[in-house]
């Protein structure tokens, strides 16, 4: 039978174009968001979509206040490789940084470093939202409000998921 194309063809052509297709973002999807004025990426988890086509994302390490509505076009892929960049120029002026702080640069922890902490013999998901000293982080527990961030000594942690 000349003219019709054969079965393999056939999937091949779906094949490539379902592998062409991505899926759409959803909550709790952790992806890479355009911040600030640099339009520099930042890793942000989606913490609700609404109507309008746009999200609600958290900035990762970094405090609820800073939550944003981004529309798709900002939204830039999945986070694939852990990455930390600097805080955005207008975060480093409300905080009245410009550089990192010498502490920072003394522990073994980052901003934005995923962690695990021991509270009450258990442990929970966690990300570092300070380096206070080498020996100590300001962390914001996953899931749980800010009332819930606390100071803690590095000895109550472990290096996260």
């Amino acid at each position: 039978m000349r003219g019709l194309p054969s079965l393999a063809a056939l999937l091949w052509v779906l094949l490539f174009l379902v592998s062409g297709c991505q899926r759409p973002y959803r909550i709790g999807d952790y992806v890479l968001v355009e911040w600030g004025e640099e339009k520099q990426l930042y890793p942000a988890f989606i913490i609700t979509k609404r109507d309008d086509g746009h999200f609600r994302v958290h900035f990762d390490g970094y405090p609820s206040r800073w939550d944003e509505d981004v529309s798709l076009d900002r939204v830039k892929g999945t986070v694939t490789t852990r990455m930390f960049p600097p805080p955005p120029r207008h975060v480093r002026a409300l905080q009245g940084d410009t550089q990192p702080s010498p502490t920072a640069l003394l522990s073994r922890f980052k901003v934005g470093d995923h962690v695990k902490a021991r509270w009450r013999n258990s442990f929970y998901r966690a990300s570092v939202l300070e380096v206070v000293s080498p020996g100590k982080l300001k962390i914001h527990y996953e899931g749980h409000e800010a009332a819930w961030d606390e100071t803690v000594d590095i000895s109550r942690l472990e290096a996260g998921p």
